[in-house]
């Protein structure tokens, strides 16, 4: 299908703001923005111990919102409001992430309603987090150590952390104002242990002073993304029954657990699925990053001239690298925008189905692939494309992109960020990786034995600026490796299994010496995912969005993924060399055909001109950073103009 604007035809932009104004009352909306816009006026620079102001910034926002568990309930709605604050400030993102779509979203998840009588998680009123890390095995989530043990003469729980490597870790080190988290322990009544289970716990009470039975420790900071995060131990802390998120189980009078659940990971899987909505919704802040850095990018090198020997005066984005670098990223911003609506017809799709009874997937390195594998793979992609985009927009914007001011050094700590935070991305490769493989080695899909690919090209499009070229070559990669992955785990089973000497670690001694292969594995299907959901979206209109050239922006992005996957494609004779020695000839015929529409991409791609504008967006580049940090454009250098609008009144510096 020809995407490309037709004279007279106007290009839909993906304004965030414009999206809320569709989703909620256009007045709340514009509060709402307004709101977003004004942030960085009130952030001030008290010690982190006393700095909420993320924290009051979410009340406020929520006064514009309706109550917590309706937006948790509208995937449409809490995935442009992530969007919006992770655009306007990432630290507000996670704030806004652990109240509504980890804290609040568990309650409505695991039936704990009932929990919240007065609205004070349900407006924001009372500050919600996520209790899940423990700080001295952090990572997997399989091992939780802290424990609720039920005492059946008061019929309540108390809260112990055993110790001090199981402290919880989450943004709680702010004192000042009321704070509850849903906190992940495991379940312990008499000799039972009933597996993880959520709580809801006062972290803190009405005066901002930690609850009894609970210590908060000083901040620790996070310059990746600066919000107050602490250390938390519980000391016998009391949880009423009502606020166990029992989620259909129960304890009867005798003291006995009851639950619906087959197993400890069944459960463990059903208490981390409020996981889905953060791996639904992530992506759409991811792609909402990508767009606007790349905006940025592009709008700020359109001005920059050359000043090297081969071409002085000409513009930087005549050289072949710069176009490879900023319009691949647009290309790249293109195809996270269809991974993040993919992500939310996938969870909407989980929402409609009857929960499953347990894991569908063995928790081998850790519960996110059985929680839900194509959402687990979709976060992992879309934070690390996000990180790589922006770190290399960072270098190509020179000194530029290392200002605070212009936002990318905060977005690529955000990005970072969450290569671990929201279940760890290289856990979730592993287990995705393992979990193909095994089925490949299954009897009805066991490959045929050597020679069962075909050498040449022939099933894949001659034209590799075909959008339909990448996915079906990236499908063709992840069946080799993952053939290959299970017959080196067939051979290595049936080499234990001969073996004289026993060994405690039998899996370990398995797995080990694949592990970089399932790695790979994993991370070529997360990449075959967002193949075929940019390909899908390059042929079909849709939630009011178009983007001219889309086939044109997905076939780049394909072939930006082709290169960084050069060498397993070689090595499993996917692609000839001389396949591999062409593809940057493609990416300049890709870039030329996209030359003329690049201003029309960029203005349907930006998601926060409006919302998050830097002066890397102005025509005039120095004069509007000298502007925003109180400098007159046309001041002698040794003079000093006015009070500062930005981060910074010094003014005259010579350097």
């Amino acid at each position: 299908m020809n995407t490309e604007r037709r004279p007279g035809e106007e290009t839909d932009a993906i304004d965030v703001l414009t999206r809320l104004s569709a989703l909620l009352p256009p007045r709340r909306a514009a509060e709402f923005g307004q709101l977003l816009a004004d942030h960085r006026a009130e952030h001030g620079t008290a010690a982190l111990r006393t700095d909420v102001s993320a924290h009051r910034r979410l009340a406020r926002l929520a006064a514009s919102l309706p109550p917590a568990a309706e937006v948790v309930a509208d995937a449409d709605l809490l995935a442009a409001l992530s969007e919006a604050t992770a655009l306007a400030d990432p630290s507000l993102y996670q704030t806004f992430l652990s109240h509504y779509t980890l804290c609040v979203g568990s309650l409505v998840l695991l039936g704990g309603k009932a929990a919240d009588p007065d609205g004070a998680l349900a407006h924001a009123r009372t500050k919600g987090s996520f209790l899940v890390t423990e700080i001295g095995d952090a990572g997997s989530h399989l091992g939780i150590r802290t424990e609720a043990r039920f005492d059946p003469a008061r019929r309540a729980f108390t809260l112990h952390t055993p110790d001090h490597r199981a402290a919880k870790f989450s943004s709680v080190a702010a004192l000042g104002l009321p704070q509850q988290a849903v906190v992940c322990a495991r379940l312990l009544t008499g000799a039972q242990d009933g597996g993880v289970f959520s709580f809801l716990v006062d972290i803190t009470g009405a005066d901002g002073r930690p609850a009894p039975g609970v210590s908060v420790s000083g901040p620790l900071p996070v310059g990746a993304l600066p919000l107050p995060y602490g250390l938390v131990r519980f000391h016998g802390a009391r949880i009423p029954y009502d606020r166990w998120l029992a989620d259909g189980a129960g304890i009867d009078a005798t003291g006995v657990l009851h639950d619906p659940q087959p197993s400890a990971d069944a459960r463990l899987q059903r208490t981390l699925s409020c996981g889905q909505g953060l791996w639904a919704t992530l992506p759409s802040a991811m792609a909402g990053l990508a767009g606007r850095s790349a905006a940025m990018a592009w709008r700020f090198s359109a001005g920059r001239r050359s000043h090297g020997r081969l071409a002085p005066g000409s513009p930087v984005l005549e050289y072949r690298t710069q176009q490879h670098a900023v319009v691949g990223a647009l290309a790249a911003a293109f195809s996270l925008r269809c991974t993040a609506r993919a992500a939310l017809s996938t969870w909407a799709g989980l929402r409609a189905a009857r929960p499953s009874d347990g894991p569908g997937t063995a928790m081998t390195f850790s519960p996110w692939a059985a929680v839900d594998r194509s959402l687990a793979l979709h976060k992992a992609h879309s934070t690390r494309a996000v990180a790589d985009l922006v770190d290399s927009l960072q270098h190509r914007c020179g000194v530029s992109g290392l200002f605070d001011h212009n936002r990318l050094p905060g977005y690529l700590g955000f990005a970072r960020a969450f290569d671990n935070a929201g279940g760890d991305n290289t856990l979730i490769l592993l287990d995705a990786g393992r979990a193909l493989a095994e089925e490949r080695a299954r009897p009805d899909r066991r490959p045929s034995g050597p020679g069962r690919f075909p050498s040449d090209q022939g099933r894949f499009p001659s034209d590799p600026t075909d959008a339909a070229w990448w996915p079906e070559v990236v499908t063709a990669l992840q069946d080799r490796l993952a053939d290959d992955l299970a017959a080196a785990a067939s051979a290595r089973t049936e080499a234990l299994r001969r073996s004289p000497h026993r060994s405690l670690h039998r899996d370990l001694d398995l797995w080990n010496p694949l592990l970089e292969d399932a790695l790979e594995l994993g991370d070529v299907q997360a990449r075959r995912l967002a193949a075929e959901a940019a390909v899908e979206g390059s042929t079909a209109h849709g939630h009011g969005w178009s983007v001219p050239r889309a086939a044109d922006l997905a076939a780049l992005d394909g072939l930006r993924q082709a290169r960084c996957l050069a060498g397993p494609l070689l090595a499993t004779g996917v692609l000839t060399p001389s396949a591999v020695r062409a593809l940057p000839a493609a990416m300049d015929a890709l870039c030329d055909r996209l030359r003329q529409a690049l201003p029309d991409i960029v203005a349907a791609l930006d998601p926060g001109a409006g919302l998050a504008r830097t002066a890397l967006d102005e025509p005039d580049y120095a004069a509007a950073l000298l502007a925003a940090h109180g400098a007159s454009a046309g001041a002698p250098a040794n003079s000093s103009t006015g009070s500062s609008t930005g981060s910074s009144d010094r003014t005259g510096s010579t350097s």
